[in-house]
This record gives C-alpha cells, sequence and structure tokens, in this order.
C-alpha cells in the first residue's frame, strides 16, 4: 500500500506520520520491519525502497517504510528511478497488505514534479493527504479538539482563543506548543486573555519577535546569536523560515497601506485581515526599512526558499545567510 502525506502545515502531517508510526508499532513491537530514509541525508533511494519490498523479513511479517522529502530534497534523476520502479510495481504494492510505503513531504512539493503527479493522481482519498493550513472556524476547530487531547478538563474562553491564535500567526506547531504550556499553567481552570498575554505574548517578544526587531535594527550578530539559540532549542529551521516569511510579508502589507495614507491601525487591520495588535507591531518595526529594502528582502526569502526545496541550499545555511546578507 503507497500513502502520501504532504502539505504546508508541517506539524500536523508530521502528526500522522507518527500516527502511522505508531499505529505499526503495536503489532511490531522491536521495530524490525520498520525503515525510514530521510531524503535530506540518505542517497540511492530508488535501491533501498526496492530492497524493502522486494526482500522478505523473516523477523516482522509486515513492513513500513517510511520515505522522508524525496520530492523535496532528491535529485529530479533519482526521483525518475523512483517513479519508474512505482509504476512498474503499483500493482503490486497496493495488494500487498504486509508492505505499506509512505511518502511523507515537509511543505507543498512542486506541482510539475512528475513523482508529485504521480502520488497525487495514483492514489484515492484514503491514501494522499494534503495538509493546507488551517484558518478561520476550521482553525479554531483543531485548537479546541487538541486542547481536549492534551486535557480533557481544558476550556478556552473565545476571546482568548483568537487572541492565541493571532499571537501564533495561526503556525500549528507553535500553537501546539503553547497549548501544551497554558493547560499546565491553567490545570483545569477556563484559560483566558489575561494567561494569553502573560504565557504567549511574552514568549513571542522575547524570542521570535525579538529576533526579527534585531533584523529590522541591522543588528547582525544579536539576529545571529539569538537565530543559533533557537536552533540550539530544537526549533524546526523550516518554522523560523515561515516566521521570517509571515513577519516580513505583513511588514510589507502595513508599509503599502502606510505609503497610501492610511496610518490607523483599525482601517490597516480591517483591510489587511491583519490582527491589531500584528499591525501595531508592524506599524514600529517599518521604521526600521525603506519601502524598496522591503521588496528587495523579501524577494531574497522567496529565492532563499527555492533553493531549499530543490535542494541547491541547506535550510540552516538559508537561514544563516539571509540574516548576514540582509
Amino acid at each position: 500500500m503507497l500513502i502520501f502525506l504532504y502539505g504546508n502545515d508541517q506539524f500536523r502531517s508530521h502528526q500522522k506520520l507518527i500516527e502511522i508510526k505508531n499505529k505499526y508499532l503495536k503489532s511490531d513491537r522491536t521495530g524490525s520491519g520498520l525503515s525510514v530514509f530521510d531524503c535530506e541525508e540518505e542517497k540511492e533511494i530508488e535501491q533501498k525502497i526496492k530492497n524493502i519490498i522486494n526482500t522478505l523479513n523473516l523477523l516482522a511479517s509486515k513492513r513500513l517504510l517510511i520515505v522522508k522529502r524525496i520530492i523535496n530534497q532528491s535529485s529530479d534523476q533519482e526521483q525518475k528511478k523512483v517513479l519508474e520502479f512505482l509504476k512498474t510495481n503499483l500493482k503490486k504494492i497496493d495488494q500487498n497488505k504486509n508492505v505499506v510505503v509512505v511518502f511523507w513531504e515537509n511543505n507543498q512539493p512542486k506541482k510539475s514534479k512528475a513523482l508529485y503527479k504521480f502520488l497525487e493522481s495514483h492514489l484515492d482519498k484514503t491514501r494522499k493527504q494534503n495538509f493546507v493550513k488551517l484558518a478561520g472556524i476550521k482553525l479554531e476547530t483543531w485548537i479546541l479538539k487538541t486542547l481536549k487531547e492534551i486535557d480533557p478538563s481544558a476550556q478556552i474562553s473565545d476571546q482568548a482563543l483568537k487572541k492565541l491564535i493571532a499571537y501564533c500567526a495561526g503556525n500549528s506547531l507553535l500553537l501546539f506548543s503553547e497549548m501544551q504550556k497554558l493547560t499546565d499553567y491553567t490545570t483545569g481552570q477556563i484559560i483566558s486573555e489575561k494567561e494569553v498575554e502573560l504565557l504567549v505574548r511574552a514568549r513571542l517578544n522575547s524570542n521570535i519577535f525579538q529576533m526579527v526587531d534585531a533584523l529590522g535594527n541591522n543588528n547582525k550578530n544579536e539576529a545571529l546569536e539569538l537565530l543559533h539559540m533557537h536552533l540550539e532549542n530544537g526549533d524546526d529551521p523550516y518554522y523560523l523560515m515561515s516566521m521570517f516569511f509571515y513577519q516580513f510579508r505583513n511588514l510589507l502589507k502595513v508599509a503599502d497601506f502606510k505609503n497610501q495614507g492610511i496610518f490607523s491601525e483599525y482601517e490597516i487591520a480591517k483591510m489587511a485581515k491583519l490582527h491589531p495588535f500584528v499591525v501595531k507591531k508592524s506599524l514600529r518595526q517599518i521604521n526600521s526599512f525603506s519601502w524598496s529594502k522591503l521588496k528587495e528582502v523579501y524577494e531574497r526569502l522567496g529565492i532563499l526558499d527555492t533553493q531549499i526545496k530543490t535542494g541547491k541550499i541547506n535550510i540552516k545555511l538559508a537561514l544563516d545567510k539571509f540574516v548576514v546578507e540582509l
């Protein structure tokens, strides 16, 4: 059986991958039939996939093969080999209930890639899932459901919920982390705006926004130090990259309205569909950038993002490069 997990919400897609892995390990407690290949580090993936599928494992009747980031990290030549193997053996793999092959991508791959087209078009809805970033009612529903999974007694007020989403920019990984902290702090009491202000806003101001502020002030040494601190603490580099995008995209939006002579935080928030808190922060931060500089920075982020997705540069090196060349 083939399964394809992908999409821009890396946290939720990875949670699904963990769910599949844990379900498998219930029947194979030793993990002897589990194989995981990350194409950011692994080479000759096609041969490894062949070996897993075509070789009998005497220690485990069922096998789970997880292939990470093959579309985003492997060469076109390597992807072509894997694609040819899948086309030739698709029926055999589908009919073999004892072998499950999961292709997991940490974002939305390029739709022009042949391997992506094949997996997306040849698998039915039960075996492929695009984890798009949630927003609006869907995001609120996910948060409420996840809160109950973390702590069945957890509750949150409507205003606290909206503020939590605004402070975390809708990022599911950060939301999950902050929900864990909030439930621990409130111990069964209703989570109010007060707790969100105290715990979530404080963290953002002291960490993510502190790093962005250092970039805005052109303090490269401080920005690099904070960046390396995040990486050393185990923060996902792809999440840090997404926060760079989020911040500079918001700065561009707010700066554009200011250039049009619109200075009201309320008006900008309404037209840009941003939280007033985000607008307030952005209005202060754009004073450190010219309009042309903001556009240049955002374009450079786009170039680095493409280089990362095509395997031309390592994500951590790209983050360093962005800060140094700012």
